[in-house]
């Protein structure tokens, strides 16, 4: 009898804890998303990521980017309380990204460079973060947009696809 009793108390016990464990997984969501890397990525999407960084990169600066035709970027960056700034680069494949750590403001600036050459022109600013795994991110991105306007790409495209696929 004091068995049956045990077990009584222990099954009591389980169905709490068992709607406890279901509610857990409450908010989730049923599939994880697919992660597509930045190689595999058409123009369109990476510049889809890049404007996801640019929103959360700063708290007080707020990032965007376009691509258009003959990959012509659009950079707009606005300051909190301040109106949008834009600029327009031509970007080519013999231009480079520089990141360097701002001490000061402890940000990670990415600049659009002339060359990869040590000397070269900064052209502008494309983004400020205080997360250095998104101004890596952004990084790789801004390099993959130059590299696939370089191969005469169209904004949706990658190299080795033609524009209909």
């Amino acid at each position: 009898m004091a068995r049956r009793s045990e077990l009584v108390l222990a099954a009591l016990l389980l169905v709490p804890l068992s709607f406890t464990l279901q509610a857990c997984s409450d908010g989730y969501p049923d599939e994880d998303a697919v992660l597509i890397s930045p190689f595999d990525m058409r123009n369109e999407q990476r510049i889809e990521a890049l404007n996801q960084i640019g929103a959360r990169a700063h708290r007080e600066q707020h990032w965007h980017f376009e691509l258009a035709e003959a990959c012509q970027l659009t950079v707009s960056h606005r300051r909190q309380g301040s109106r949008a700034q834009a600029r327009e680069l031509r970007l080519e494949r013999s231009m480079d990204i520089e990141m360097v750590f701002d001490k000061q403001n402890e940000t990670f600036d990415l600049h659009l460079m002339a060359s990869a050459d040590a000397d070269a022109e900064r052209l502008a600013p494309l983004l400020i973060s205080t997360a250095w795994t998104e101004a890596v991110q952004a990084d790789l991105l801004l390099q993959l947009l130059m590299r696939d306007c370089a191969a005469g790409s169209a904004s949706d495209t990658r190299p080795g696809q033609n524009a209909a696929a």
